[in-house]
């Protein structure tokens, strides 16, 4: 035992004086010893605090026996845990089965040898003071181990929260394409060539609408704006790839399909949104759309420290152009004939043929459609009714028969003299009748950046 340590406390029971003294004698310098003579009194001194560490327990005492004190021992919680070591001349086999059954954890016989006496309470209070450390290490371990489940669930958290802001920056479709589990994942160069649909929407008018407004009035504009259509992107299987001022790119890795239904649905929420703006007292806003389908390479750009996902094709820079014929056609949603032919279901939403250019930049030439489903109903009405006229004067206007031609985009422009496109083409037929077809002429128009 160390210097100021608290000796151990010995319960000694025996009914018979003389062994108590005796036992007192052996123990009394390693420990602190108190006595019952009887059971009842044992049983309240086992209570009293300090509890015992140890008790010494007779078998034969006139009225309670040692069976039943250490029965009743073992049965309270707080004295059950107390190792008890039986005193008795009885030293036949079924005693000391009885006694261990009990609870009791040792077996001392008369007369005692303190030698024996030593070691063996010595041995159960070095197993007790073990077995409580035990114990203790167990229940800080417990704690220890609720505490770091609960600390890795915070973190956790914490991390998932972290990683859905980070996707409200980089695209969640955007990490699934490239193949990565999480943003956690993306490294600089990261690289996919991936067939897709290129989406720009601009708005109408965004510079005058600009100068009416303070910058927080267009904050909350552009964001009143986007909170309708980046849904229907969404729900339409795109994803926003960046925004820009008025503008948002899109892109589709399905089919067109879900480009178009896109295009001709955020007309539909532009619409809605209107009516909102004109019960707060606020004029119409319009969206001009582009579409493109071509090989796009998506990969992530920059530097170690300052990284973004990026989109690197020629189709990025068609798309826009293709955006910007909306203004000359007075059409909403415009798209190429790449785009159009490879839809699944092309004749489900209303549109024309409008154009073959070749814009600057750009080498090769450009077919261009117009889908006119989500137009205003009495402007898609009206192209509806003059297609045919339309189509004709087209067909007429590409075999170089002006003439004729002029006659069937007057007819559309009688019944819809709003109708941009039939007015640029009755100008260009015009303008070849009076000076002339040039003989590279091939129908295909160049027009300047937008």
């Amino acid at each position: 035992m160390l210097e100021g340590e608290k000796k151990p406390k010995v319960l000694i029971v025996d009914d018979t004086p003389e062994n108590i003294q005796v036992l007192m004698g052996t123990l009394k310098d390693q420990y602190a010893i108190v006595a019952a003579i009887n059971g009842e009194k044992a049983l309240r001194m086992a209570l009293a605090e300090p509890r015992p560490d140890l008790i010494l327990l007779d078998i034969m005492m006139p009225g309670m026996d040692g069976f039943e004190v250490c029965s009743q021992l073992k049965s309270d919680p707080k004295t059950r845990d107390i190792p008890v070591i039986f005193l008795s001349a009885l030293d036949d086999t079924a005693n000391k089965v009885k006694g261990f059954e009990t609870g009791a954890v040792d077996y001392i016989s008369k007369p005692f040898q303190p030698q024996e006496v030593h070691v063996r309470v010595n041995t159960h209070l070095t197993m007790s003071r073990l077995k409580r450390s035990l114990a203790e290490k167990n229940e800080e371990l417990r704690a220890y181990s609720e505490g770091l489940e609960e600390r890795v669930k915070q973190r956790t958290a914490e991390l998932a929260s972290l990683n859905n802001i980070y996707e409200r920056f980089v695209p969640r479709e955007f990490i699934d394409l490239l193949q990565k589990n999480s943003i956690l994942e993306i490294n600089l160069g990261d690289q996919i060539s991936r067939k897709m649909t290129v989406m720009f929407a601009d708005i109408r008018g965004w510079t005058t609408l600009l100068e009416k407004m303070t910058p927080q009035e267009a904050f909350s504009f552009i964001n009143a704006y986007l909170k309708r259509v980046n849904p229907v992107i969404k729900d339409c299987n795109g994803f926003i790839d960046q925004y820009y001022g008025d503008g948002v790119m899109a892109l589709f890795p399905g089919t067109p399909d879900d480009a178009v239904r896109a295009a001709v649905r955020m007309q539909e929420a532009v619409a809605e949104y209107n009516r909102e703006r004109e019960q707060a007292g606020f004029g119409p806003i319009g969206i001009g759309i582009g579409l493109h389908l071509a090989d796009l390479m998506l990969g992530v750009i920059g530097s170690e420290d300052r990284m973004q996902g990026a989109v690197v094709a020629d189709a990025v820079n068609l798309a826009a152009r293709i955006e910007g014929l909306n203004k000359m056609y007075g059409s909403y949603v415009s798209l190429s004939d790449e785009t159009l032919c490879a839809m699944t279901e092309s004749d489900r939403y209303r549109h024309r043929f409008m154009d073959k250019v070749r814009v600057k930049g750009r080498a090769d030439a450009v077919t261009v459609y117009e889908v006119f489903e989500g137009d205003p109903a009495v402007l898609a009405e009206l192209k509806e009714r003059t297609k045919p006229s339309f189509e004709s004067g087209i067909q007429l206007y590409y075999g170089k028969k002006f003439s004729q031609a002029s006659v069937h985009f007057n007819q559309v422009l009688e019944t819809h003299p709003e109708d941009l496109a039939a007015r640029m083409y009755l100008k260009r037929c015009a303008n070849y009748m009076v000076n002339g077809v040039p003989a590279d002429w091939t129908g295909v128009e160049t027009l300047l950046e937008k």
